[in-house]
């Protein structure tokens, strides 16, 4: 077994749009202190794949975008603001996960006023942990005025809950469902037919390692539809022994579901057992199969 190293890592990018995408009866972010001189916005939207969200508890991988809404109060020159914007996140003893200084240092055009709706996008994964707290800030400011924008928010890395566990004496670090067809962390029961799906786990203990450095695994996974149709049964999955390096690296099972008639919701099964020690995993979720529609824009940057 080879891990595929679809690994998500802390990451943080920001761009711009001259499109106003708020409106005044959206879901303005809550829940965040704002520090300010001069530069201020209508309110703040924040969205992942599923739409406009607002919350403090986000699951691990899960890739989110905020939309800083008209913002304004730049020192225009020639008619054109010029942001600079810093990202830190910390945990709560206060070391430092993720600092990104300078994001905009390398674009030296300005940008009308238009242009000034400001967007972030952030991956929360590692080193953050799931069962765990942090803080974010974003520090927004002007490259030729003392005016500045800081963000804050306290929030929380949680198990997703999707994924219904039962596990003896395996333990692990990290577990979530990704999606290679959309290249994002899953966090809702939405499954296109034919898309490409993997449940993943990190950092996996709790199995015996022969000399040679292998481990003795079985494994099974199973699709199962909402009328007891069997839609797809694999036993067997690991053949040979593991490498223990690779195991603890990641560990990984893929399904899909072909298109035809499906009756939702579809459960998928996965099983893990070190045959040496009787030592189990297994994971169950509950999905919807059906076409998705477009995620918004800003997702997909």
């Amino acid at each position: 077994m080879k891990p595929i190293h679809a690994y998500l890592i802390l990451l943080s990018c920001v761009f711009f749009s001259c499109e106003k995408d708020a409106s005044s009866d959206v879901n303005y972010l809550t829940d965040i202190t704002i520090e300010n001189n001069k530069l201020r916005c209508d309110g703040i939207v924040m969205q992942n794949h599923t739409g406009i969200i607002n919350t403090s508890e986000f699951t691990y991988g899960e890739k989110i975008t905020l939309l800083y809404d008209n913002m304004t109060g730049f020192a225009l020159q020639d008619s054109l603001g010029y942001p600079e914007i810093d990202i830190l996140v910390l945990n709560k003893k206060g070391d430092t996960m993720l600092f990104q200084k300078e994001l905009l240092k390398n674009i030296t055009k300005g940008y009308t006023e238009e242009e000034l709706n400001l967007t972030s996008n952030m991956t929360f994964a590692k080193p953050m942990l799931p069962k765990n707290s942090y803080e974010m800030n974003v520090h927004i400011r002007d490259k030729h005025s003392d005016a500045f924008f800081i963000l804050k928010k306290d929030f929380k890395i949680v198990p997703n809950p999707l994924l219904n566990v039962e596990a003896k004496n395996l333990t692990y670090d990290i577990l979530y469902l990704f999606s290679q067809t959309r290249n994002l962390a899953i966090v809702d029961n939405k499954v296109a037919p034919n898309e490409n799906m993997y449940i993943l786990l990190e950092n996996l203990e709790g199995y015996e390692v022969n000399a040679d450095g292998k481990v003795n695994l079985q494994g099974s996974i199973s699709l199962v539809d909402a009328d007891g149709k069997v839609i797809r049964e694999q036993k067997g999955l690991f053949p040979d022994p593991v490498d223990a390096k690779d195991l603890k690296d990641q560990l990984y099972a893929s399904f899909s579901v072909t298109e035809g008639l499906v009756s939702n919701p579809v459960t998928c099964t996965f099983e893990v057992i070190d045959t040496n020690t009787n030592h189990s995993f297994k994971v169950s979720l509950d999905f919807i199969v059906e076409e998705l529609k477009n995620e918004p824009a800003s997702m997909s940057e």
